[in-house]
């Protein structure tokens, strides 16, 4: 489809394309598209997910599309598009790597599976247990096993011609990690994650955060109430 076809029949998915594509300028990104999308039956629900190659640092940023209204407005809430959310997820990535890891659109799926079914969004400062790696199947099994979604700091919320869209970003946590972030306003959660990696990048080989001399300190800080000071 061209980009004037696409910006006449799915104009929210054009408006996430420019605002994705204007951090990756000249980039076309690995796309997964679903053969049967918002089909809840399926494992696949939402049409897409694009990736995109980023080298500060070197990571792959996915993107999700279907949690927003990409094509027509069905919503009766006129300043929100959709469930308002559309996910990302940023992971590391090798300079030999030409693929993205699969597992990653396998988590936007499941979690969009879950959005679309229960018809409820996630917000700035849910924290989700996974109940396993965030990985999946994949070896070796990580040790995150949890989920906090913040405000992808770098695409934030957008207008499109459907409502309000907001990116908000899955940094995947350890389950000691979980219950220090549970204990926390959302002010708290993005500036402790901000000092830890302000990318919000998640890496399933990491170990935790709380056994490293230095970031324990930082977790330290926060659980006594001094981490904004």
């Amino acid at each position: 489809m061209s980009d004037d076809a696409t910006s006449k029949n799915a104009p929210g998915w054009s408006a996430i394309d420019r605002t994705v594509g204007s951090l990756y300028p000249g980039q076309i990104p690995h796309q997964f598209a679903s053969e049967r999308p918002y089909e809840l039956d399926g494992q696949a629900p939402l049409p897409a997910i694009s990736v995109w190659s980023s080298k500060a640092p070197n990571s792959w940023h996915y993107v999700s599309y279907g949690l927003s209204e990409l094509f027509e407005k069905s919503s009766t809430e006129p300043s929100v598009s959709g469930f308002g959310i559309e996910l990302t997820l940023r992971v590391p990535r090798g300079e030999a790597d030409p693929h993205p890891p699969l597992w990653g659109v396998s988590l936007l799926q499941t979690l969009g599976h879950y959005v679309l079914s229960l018809r409820k969004g996630f917000d700035s400062g849910h924290t989700i247990d996974l109940g396993g790696p965030i990985n999946g199947s994949s070896a070796p099994a990580s040790n995150l096993t949890g989920i906090v979604c913040l405000p992808d700091p770098l695409l934030r919320q957008i207008s499109t011609p459907h409502g309000s869209v907001l990116f908000l970003q899955l940094v995947g946590i350890e389950g000691r990690e979980l219950k220090v972030l549970d204990s926390l306003e959302l002010e708290q959660q993005v500036a402790l994650l901000a000092d830890l990696d302000p990318t919000y990048m998640t890496d399933p080989a990491r170990s935790s955060w709380i056994d490293h001399e230095q970031y324990s300190k930082i977790f330290r800080r926060y659980k006594l109430g001094i981490g904004l000071e």
